[in-house]
């Protein structure tokens, strides 16, 4: 199958007889560039009378079940998980641990991520089964073991940058040791996704459909600008056709008007800001481009279910998931 949608566009050099093929990769505008980024990385331990929920997170939530048995809740559907189950929590979506009978512990390694196509999420185009069962045990232990790998270098990265923000700025050396700190991470998590992908494979689709590079630079251009005001007119000039067969290009890619692509990726926006500055409401509004408080209160209320305040209070005060 073809995971990600690549033109590959080769040179091919050939100085004289004998001498191998030279293949040199060029950039191209057409592909869809792969992108991934930690919110976290944990190993769970939990006793039976642990619970929480329902909450949701903006961003897909990975569970591997080290250990134990227990009842989870995604939405409506309730799922029995046990030893071996690798559990995807769709983001947007509500999710729940319930509790269990007296020493029936759990333990499950837990990471949440941003996952990127280009300018797409990467669960709109490949969306993730909820529940595997990893069945072969070679798989099961390389698979918690480039895990565990991953959340150690994590843990060491917040350990580090704790270190680094109490001392203030320290000069070159320190942001540098940061950094490569940070590259471990996501090499590791590189080599993690690439054998999760490997395991649910099997029960994705077979094959993206195309989607007009138009369509493409029409989002790069609403994500690159999502503080002003786009209008219909402005999207559609900016890849040189009409309002009207913009509209429906976009439509037949994505399902969707631009209008709503837009206000669904500056509420996107908006709950990341949330959770990571200290920036306030009114200030956050603008930089998504809410002219006015109010109505970004109403588009996120509408779209979360609660209104931002709440929201950032929730996530603030959770560490459990």
């Amino acid at each position: 199958m073809t995971l990600l949608t690549i033109d590959l566009t080769f040179l091919t050099m050939k100085e004289r007889e004998g001498d191998p093929l030279m293949f040199i990769l060029h950039p191209n505008t057409q592909r869809l560039e792969f992108s991934l980024q930690p919110r976290w990385i944990r190993h769970m331990d939990k006793p039976h009378d642990f619970s929480f929920g329902p909450v949701t997170n903006p961003f897909p939530v990975f569970w591997l079940i080290l250990d134990g048995t227990r009842t989870i809740q995604i939405d409506e559907e309730r799922y029995h998980v046990h030893k071996g189950d690798l559990i995807v929590f769709p983001p947007g979506l509500p999710y729940r641990l319930h509790t269990a009978e007296v020493g029936n512990n759990v333990r499950y390694l837990s990471l949440s991520c941003n996952l990127k196509l280009g300018p797409f999420d990467f669960h709109e185009l490949y969306p993730f089964p909820k529940i595997t069962a990893v069945s072969d045990g070679a798989v099961f232990d390389t698979l918690a073991s480039q895990w565990t790998e991953s959340a150690v270098c994590f843990e060491q990265f917040a350990a580090l940058q704790e270190q680094h923000d109490s001392v203030g700025d320290s000069g070159g050396s320190a942001d540098l040791t940061v950094s490569l700190t940070l590259l471990r991470i996501q090499g590791a998590l590189y080599q993690w996704f690439a054998q999760l992908i490997n395991l649910l494979i099997p029960q994705m689709p077979e094959r993206l459909h195309a989607i007009d590079p138009r369509v493409v630079n029409a989002c790069i251009y609403m994500q690159s600008h999502v503080q002003e005001s786009i209008p219909l007119e402005k999207l559609a000039a900016h890849v040189y056709l009409s309002p009207s067969h913009f509209s429906y290009l976009f439509r037949n890619a994505l399902g969707q008007p631009p209008a709503q692509y837009l206000r669904n990726y500056r509420i996107g926006v908006a709950k990341e800001l949330l959770l990571q500055t200290s920036w306030s409401i009114s200030e956050i509004s603008q930089r998504v481009g809410y002219g006015e408080l109010s109505e970004f209160s109403r588009a996120f209320r509408k779209s979360a279910g609660q209104s931002p305040q709440d929201y950032r209070r929730e996530w603030r005060h959770a560490d459990f998931r």
